[in-house]
């Protein structure tokens, strides 16, 4: 996610990456992109394929892509800032340019909240009867979609409130989100405005969907934090009120290892009491309040129960703005929020039935704060080392040193067995021919995995960086990231690849500056743009 201000480091990163996919050719280099990483063994046929419809496919709608509120370059989903930066004839904007769809969406919600018109409640009276929510990220759905036992929740809880599904399953996500977003016409007469998705495509889709982001949660009661900050927020996050020498956050109650789950099971619904919140998008252009879970009329004209789904905060500091409805910009107010009187007057707070009042102090909340900080940028280095990583196996392979195998650097102090747990490739030995790495398209791949390499690596650089946490850690990432940057404009393959594992070796021992127990288990289409 881009910092509030523009023209951050990390934004500059973001545009780096956009510039180079358009400089490489956009659209062919990525189609290229995955048969190169098939071919390499770095995803699978099922993965590529289904990431391929998923990022390009348009479903002979308006242009659109799941890609188009779900980017790669903006982990999974779509802020004001990301948004600021597309072109205005990016399909996201058709509402703009198509004199039929000029009730899509709302633009100024869109670009200067990133808000979504939603027909969640029945499609019948589109342009009256709709919701303003955001775009929940597509990562570790594989961790955060499970049914807690005895829930009228669907088979597989998604979207904002649980029932973002069309029929209530990951596979059939994408039905819904192309009659949705994808119309030619607000009529969406399915083989006139779009077409659907086949049971096989849907399948494949499935496959890459699972594969973004973890696979698996941490065990967060193995993490231990350097930072004293961010380690008492942890011990804060993880306390239920059981231990009393220390604030009780409650949060792990109903994020169970920083994930999306409750500690009794399954991925569960609450009303918190952020509707209440009021919104400054409403200033702007007034628009309905969101009823939440399910379709029964209320008196105040909103439909459901007030309840919203769960998400996985491991990916929380940059996948903001926060919550269903954007409403909080700021990591820190987002985690501030629960020790609130909103918070507090809400059925969640309810001391029976729910998980009781918080009330953590400011320095309280912010050391939590700075733990979710801590957390996601350990998170965005295991995706740079995964694509880094890819990028070197590629090179190799490119080469006359052929490659594969694990990556041949030196293995002391802080890199020792820090290897992610991932379909992340390899790198080879010592290489000292000058071929360009250019063989069978893999070039460009190469590039523009160093490139979302680097946009990763400076989502973590924000992270740590707004609150002057792990200063080490920051300078190993500024000399990874500059490294990678070198890779991609030089020519000898041999060189490219010194400079890749010079810039692994960077992107790991920052990690380990941050703390031990931060494994993640990645899934394979993190490689995929």
């Amino acid at each position: 996610m881009c910092s509030s201000d523009p023209s951050s480091f990390r934004c500059l990163i973001l545009f780096l990456a956009i510039a180079l996919a358009l400089l490489t050719g956009a659209s062919p280099a990525a189609a290229n992109s995955t048969q190169v990483l098939i071919s390499h063994g770095l995803i699978s046929q099922a993965v590529g394929d289904g990431g391929d419809l998923f990022l390009r496919e348009t479903f002979g709608g308006n242009g659109r892509t799941c890609g188009s509120c779900h980017s790669v370059e903006d982990n999974q989903t779509i802020g004001p800032e990301f948004i600021a930066t597309l072109p205005p004839t990016d399909p996201l904007f058709v509402h703009e340019f198509n004199p039929d769809l000029t009730q899509l969406e709302v633009a100024q919600l869109l670009r200067q909240f990133g808000l979504i018109l939603e027909n969640v409640d029945g499609r019948e009276d589109p342009t009256n009867k709709f919701v303003m929510r955001g775009t929940p990220a597509s990562l570790s759905l594989a961790t955060s979609i499970d049914q807690p036992a005895g829930s009228p929740l669907p088979e597989d809880p998604m979207g904002n409130s649980g029932d973002g599904a069309f029929l209530g399953t990951i596979n059939s996500f994408p039905l819904g989100a192309t009659m949705q977003h994808f119309p030619k016409t607000l009529n969406r007469v399915e083989g006139v405005d779009f077409r659907l998705p086949t049971q096989d495509e849907l399948n494949k889709m499935e496959a890459f969907m699972l594969a973004l982001g973890r696979t698996q949660d941490l065990d967060l009661g193995a993490v231990s934090l350097a930072d004293s900050g961010a380690e008492a927020g942890r011990l804060i996050f993880m306390n239920d009120g059981s231990t009393t020498t220390i604030a009780a956050g409650k949060c792990a109650i109903c994020h169970s290892n920083a994930g999306a789950s409750h500690r009794d099971g399954g991925n569960r619904n609450f009303d918190i009491g952020i509707e209440e919140v009021p919104h400054p998008a409403r200033e702007l252009v007034p628009f309905p309040f969101d009823g939440g879970f399910g379709k029964d009329p209320n008196p105040d004209g909103t439909f459901g129960d007030g309840t919203f789904n769960t998400p996985p905060l491991v990916e929380a500091a940059d996948t903001g703005p926060w919550f269903h409805n954007n409403v909080i910009d700021n990591l820190e107010e987002a985690v501030a929020f629960f020790s609130s009187s909103y918070f507090a007057n809400s059925p969640a707070a309810d001391p029976v039935t729910g998980v009781g009042p918080i009330s953590l102090l400011p320095q309280e909340s912010d050391q939590v704060a700075a733990f979710l900080r801590v957390l996601n940028a350990a998170f965005n280095l295991a995706i740079t080392d995964q694509r880094t990583s890819a990028a070197i196996t590629l090179e190799n392979s490119s080469s006359k040193c052929g490659g594969g195998g694990g990556i041949a650097l030196s293995s002391t102090g802080k890199l020792t067995n820090l290897t992610e747990s991932a379909s992340s490739g390899g790198g080879g030995g010592q290489c000292t021919d000058s071929n360009n790495g250019g063989t069978n398209g893999s070039r460009a791949t190469v590039d523009t995995l160093l490139a979302l390499a680097n946009a990763e690596a400076a989502d973590a650089l924000v992270e740590l960086n707004d609150r002057g946490l792990h200063g080490t850690a920051v300078a190993l990432i500024q000399q990874g990231i500059d490294k990678n940057q070198q890779a991609i404009t030089e020519n000898s393959s041999s060189v490219r690849k010194s400079l890749m594992q010079s810039a692994l070796f960077d992107f790991r021992n920052a990690k380990a500056e941050l703390g031990t127990g931060l494994s993640f288990v990645l899934g394979e289409a993190n490689l995929m743009f």
